[in-house]
């Protein structure tokens, strides 16, 4: 890949290996330039290496041994040394915050005598064997695309610095491993590259490290999982801060004009009651007119249309207030101030917001990280289509249900649910092949309060229409299946529902639930179901009652959600007949979407009309 645009025709004659030279145009940073240089690759494994690294004698065939001897590699590195044959510190311990302040601040003395940067450089360590690491240079990398398919590229937000350790992150987070090679050695003349600090190199490491604070710092990850709500509580803090702002500057107006005036303006203390109406005035107004509800705007028009209506209704409350209070004439010339400058500040602080979220936007700061789950070929072409829609804002990671047919399903449950929380997932897509159905959904329900939004793409996501209308996730064609909920257990919120439906709806369907267990056949009467249900034997909607013949016929995943489970007086799955595999796909889909409304339509469709 070459990113300079120089011709670089000698140099790949010169190598001695079949080359092709891939020319963009214009320097795609390295990250996204490593990733185009992948894509075009056949091979199953990929060495990178940096323009500034020469290879001795036998260090690829030391690298491919070595992978060899550790399967669980996703990433191997080789030893680099210096120009002159002395050993540069490639192999890293991952960053602490003392690290980062010793390492990217200008404090050289404080930093040469730390002993967190001794260990972070691994300067304890000979580099004399091959061992695993936390991370290493991205100078020279041997890489399985095996590990590729499943942690993803490089992050492409990265346009220089702090890729390498974000992809070694991301690799033992999945279970690989990242291999320093004491066998394999090559020449890094870094210092006549990228170790030179231009001003640029210095905006890129700032940018860089400001990139990688924001995807794992445990606090920015908080607020992205709350993007809308935080979003919504500056644009407040910014529209309170331009009423003030608004009201000093009518003020200090009103003060230079004061020789106008007969009567003598008031201190400014004396205004803190009409600062603080303003205020309040104006959130409401603008409260009002949704504009907290929704921070966008289609266009420059509609923000000042927008905000000049919520200006206009806050002034009127004002003005009303002046004459309602008998406050001085001058007073309402204040108000009449306040309202041209309070539209100018809202309209201009409203902007700066706008322009703020559509350059994290376009810098990538504002990304989704996507899971997703299947081991088919459609799973593999939502992954495809993902990765190609990173610069929307998309990092798409890809796991297996199963790694191995001897993992039990609860193991399996625990290690994607750990994945989740350790990659900071924000979505997790299932797409399934037709024989993972019931896995994949029982999967789906063990996710459901891990944080993340559950999706169902691929094309048997019609079993799960009912769960909500289609949509657009990124490129793919998907049903938002649960959106994140951070309050009561699922088993709670079950139980909340049973409740609800026993005390507040059963009782006005009597004769429609008599009916419906009569023809069922199975000798329940309704006042016994009803007390089933109260006392916590059964729900209202729920399962089949599997444990009648020992869960026969059905697999372990789908025991292991739906143990979890209540048998049900109401199946979601009474259309399914004696079909089982298809009552248990239909149980488990309910499972994945549950939610108290869900019951309640369950319920009244299925006790709709006496029988």
């Amino acid at each position: 890949m070459n990113n300079s645009g120089e011709p670089l025709d000698d140099l790949a004659r010169a190598s001695g290996y079949p080359t092709r030279v891939l020319t963009p145009g214009s320097n795609l940073g390295y990250a996204r330039g490593v990733n185009e240089g992948i894509r075009a690759a056949s091979e199953e494994n990929v060495l990178l290496l940096n323009p500034d690294v020469r290879v001795l004698p036998g260090s690829v065939e030391a690298l491919e041994r070595a992978a060899a001897e550790h399967p669980r590699a996703g990433i191997l590195a080789p030893k680099l040394l210096e120009s002159d044959g002395s050993l540069q510190l490639s192999a890293r311990r991952f960053y602490t915050w003392r690290t980062l302040l010793y390492r990217r601040m200008p404090l050289p003395g404080v930093a040469a005598r730390s002993r967190e940067v001794r260990e972070h450089m691994m300067e304890d360590w000979d580099h004399l064997d091959t061992r695993a690491v936390d991370w290493v240079l991205g100078a020279a990398m041997y890489v399985r695309r095996s590990a590729m398919r499943d942690v993803g590229l490089m992050d492409e937000r990265y346009f220089l610095y702090f890729e390498d350790v974000d992809w070694c992150q991301r690799m033992w987070r999945h279970g690989y491993e990242v291999v320093y090679c004491a066998d394999a050695r090559m020449v890094h003349e870094y210092e006549r590259a990228s170790a030179q600090m231009r001003p640029r190199s210095v905006r890129a490491h700032a940018a860089g490290l400001l990139r990688f604070t924001e995807k794992w710092s445990a606090i920015l990850y908080a607020m992205s999982q709350h993007r809308r709500r935080t979003i919504q509580v500056v644009t407040l803090a910014m529209d309170a801060l331009a009423a003030v702002v608004a009201c000093a500057a009518a003020y200090a107006i009103r003060s230079a004009l004061d020789p106008w005036f007969d009567r003598p303006v008031f201190p400014a203390e004396s205004y803190a009651g009409l600062l603080y109406f303003t205020v309040g005035v104006t959130i409401a107004a603008l409260a009002m007119n949704g504009l907290y509800r929704r921070t966008d705007f289609t266009d420059r028009i509609e923000r000042a249309f927008l905000v000049g209506k919520s200006v206009v209704q806050a002034v009127l409350l004002l003005m009303a207030a002046t004459f309602l209070f008998q406050m001085p004439r001058y007073s309402r010339f204040l108000v009449l101030l306040v309202g041209p400058l309070l539209f100018l500040f809202l309209y201009v602080a409203r902007g700066a917001l706008a322009s703020v979220a559509a350059g994290a936007r376009k810098q990538g700061f504002a990304f989704r990280r996507v899971l997703l789950l299947g081991s088919g070929a459609e799973a593999e072409q939502a992954r495809a289509a993902l990765e190609g829609s990173r610069r929307e804002g998309f990092e798409p990671l890809h796991a297996r249900a199963s790694s191995s047919p001897d993992e039990p399903p609860e193991a399996a449950a625990a290690r994607i649910r750990s994945l989740v929380e350790g990659e900071r997932v924000q979505i997790v897509c299932l797409v399934p092949e037709p024989d993972e159905v019931p896995y994949l959904l029982a999967m789906g329900s063990a996710l459901r309060d891990s944080g993340a939004a559950l999706w169902w793409a691929g094309s048997v996501a019609h079993l799960a229409a009912a769960a909500g209308e289609s949509r657009r996730l990124g490129p793919l064609d998907a049903v938002l299946l649960h959106a994140p909920s951070r309050g009561l257990s699922l088993r709670a919120r079950k139980r909340a529902s049973d409740l609800l439906l026993s005390f507040l709806i059963a009782p006005w369907r009597w004769g429609r639930i008599r009916s419906y267990l009569a023809e069922r056949g199975d000798g329940l009467a309704a006042g016994e179901a009803w007390r089933q249900v109260v006392t916590g034997a059964r729900s209202w909607v729920g399962r089949s009652p599997y444990e009648a013949d020992r869960w026969t016929g059905v697999p372990p995943w789908a025991r292991l959600a739906l143990e979890s489970l209540r048998p049900g007086v109401v199946s979601p799955a009474n259309g399914a007949g004696s079909d089982r595999r298809a009552r248990l796909e239909s149980e488990l889909a309910y499972l994945t979407r549950f939610s108290i409304a869900e019951d309640l339509r369950v319920f009244l469709r299925a006790t709709e009309r006496k029988r």
